[in-house]
């Protein structure tokens, strides 16, 4: 299972000249009255009540939506929400911590616009959004950019609008937010119908400042990224792309403002804007020492390490797609991953850093070693289950399908909380119809066990949970046309209607849940 893959917060405030801000921050408290805080006053799931301290007090709300499993979640616990500034900035906010297996959950997921884990969404105590950021490793950017946004009063939306019809009129602090928002996991929310690649190609061309054009550029362009079958880039395409990157890695503040998203979508990159072989090597070696400089001014801090790694290797197969990989690359992927193992003491941290190190060893042809290292963190993870199915891909890869299955069927098993649970649930009835599709009664046993884990969800049939459901869905509709599963896919369905009655008892959701089966 590839790690997800977490796009830094872009930071501007050191790029930008400073601005009064739209609305003065709140006066701080007194020492004798209030003391410094020293742990953020999370409101847990109770999001109608915030909304209503937040009428009261006139703060705006800030929503964390993340999962006790979700390596990014766990990153950003074990940094940014122990970082003193921020925990201060938060006292300016009504705080809600909204974990997707809390009760409502996937409702309020759904109802925000909320895609992936983690996100930090800002909004006004209307429920207009303000903002929403995606979590980054950079605590002073992340900390910088809410302190920006809790002075804010108007809906990024109507930013956006403003940005699209008459730029001119926007201040510097409204194209800072435009540049902060969290495009690279939740383009199309802002978007709407509009395609975001246009949208962000708009914004580079309206944008007052070069920073902010280069930054729209690269999220266009990132946004946009052709398929393999697409038609090789232009001439004028190729110059254009090799400027921007050339200009963009040139400085280190602007490396370090879009230091994931270069990490992650700089290989791509690249290959669009080289004419030739030597020309790709030359770039991609532009880019590693980069983001070498890049992350040795932040300390060289053993997760940058590791995606560094993931980049080299990722431009190593791009340029070399049919040659096995170096034992020199194999090496220092393994050298990474011991250090960044060690460096990992908390629960947080190891949450936030195995999956990405088994990944790397993966990309690095080390399959045994990924296996390995995963297998260790069984008996020290809390959240073990994770795991599990990168453990199945790995037996899968090797054609071991029953310790494939026996994997997957462990995950669901230790899977705990009712979203999760079927999520991993999902993953384990997709691994039967893919390994063992002729085990009808498995298959119709752990789907119908995965319909009962919603029966535990009032109103749950949402978000995350319904995507699941719906990709499900599809997956035994396509099973059913090839292994003659009709009657099996009937009795499903009707015992999904009566789970449908309490996860989904009106509205939208209800009817897509009571068409579950029915394409």
């Amino acid at each position: 299972m590839r790690p997800a893959l977490l796009l830094g917060l872009i930071g501007l405030a050191s790029l930008l000249p400073a601005c009064t801000p739209s609305v003065p921050p709140a006066a701080p408290a007194s020492a004798a009255t209030a003391p410094a805080a020293t742990a953020i006053d999370w409101r847990h799931g109770d999001v109608d009540d915030a909304f209503a301290e937040a009428r009261e007090s006139g703060k705006p709300v800030l929503l964390y939506w993340g999962a006790v499993w979700c390596p990014p979640c766990n990153r950003l616990k074990a940094t940014l929400f122990k970082d003193r500034d921020f925990i201060a900035l938060t006292t300016q906010f009504i705080p809600v911590y909204l974990d997707g297996d809390e009760a409502g959950a996937q409702a309020w997921g759904e109802q925000f616009g909320v895609r992936g884990y983690p996100t930090l969404i800002v909004l006004d105590p209307q429920r207009r959004e303000i903002t929403r950021l995606a979590g980054g490793n950079d605590s002073a950017e992340l900390t910088r950019a809410l302190r920006l946004a809790s002075t804010r009063r108007t809906a990024v939306a109507e930013v956006l609008q403003t940005a699209l019809t008459t730029p001119d009129r926007l201040q510097p602090d409204d194209w800072r937010v435009l540049g902060d928002y969290g495009w690279e996991v939740d383009a199309n929310r802002l978007a709407g119908e509009r395609a975001p690649a246009t949208v962000l190609a708009q914004l580079a061309a309206a944008a007052p400042e070069p920073v902010l054009q280069r930054r729209f550029t690269l999220l266009a362009l990132a946004t946009g990224t052709p398929g393999k079958d697409a038609a090789p880039a232009s001439a004028v395409e190729r110059t254009r792309i090799s400027s921007l990157l050339d200009a963009v890695l040139a400085a280190p503040s602007e490396v370090r403002a879009n230091r994931d998203l270069l990490g992650y979508q700089g290989p791509a990159l690249i290959q669009r804007a080289s004419a030739t072989p030597d020309e790709a090597v030359r770039a991609g070696a532009r880019l590693l020492a980069a983001l070498d400089a890049a992350d040795a001014a932040q300390g060289d801090p053993a997760d940058a390490r590791l995606s560094a790694a993931i980049t080299e290797l990722a431009l190593y197969r791009q340029q070399h797609p049919d040659t096995p990989v170096p034992d020199a690359l194999q090496q220092k992927a393994r050298q990474r991953v011991a250090a960044a193992d060690k460096a990992a003491t908390t629960e947080h941290e190891r949450q936030a850093t195995i999956s990405t190190a088994a990944y790397l060893l993966r990309q690095a042809g080390d399959d045994a070693g990924a296996e390995k290292v995963l297998l260790a963190e069984l008996d020290r993870s809390g959240s073990a289950y994770y795991y599990m199915p990168e453990l199945a891909e790995l037996a899968e890869a090797r054609g071991d399908r029953q310790a494939a299955l026996g994997w997957l069927r462990k995950a669901y098993d230790a899977a705990q909380g009712p979203a999760t649970r079927v999520q991993w649930g999902v993953l384990y009835v997709e691994g039967l119809l893919r390994l063992t599709p002729a085990d009808t009664a498995t298959i119709e046993q752990a789907t119908a066990a995965v319909i009962a884990d919603l029966d535990t969800q009032p109103a749950g049939y949402h978000q995350r949970t319904r995507q699941r459901f719906e990709r499900l869905g599809a997956s035994l509709q396509a099973w059913s046309k090839a292994h003659q599963g009709g009657a099996t896919l009937q009795r499903l369905q009707a015992r999904m209607q009566g789970a449908c009655a309490q996860a989904a008892p009106s509205g939208e959701s209800s009817s897509a849940c009571e068409r579950w089966l029915q394409g």
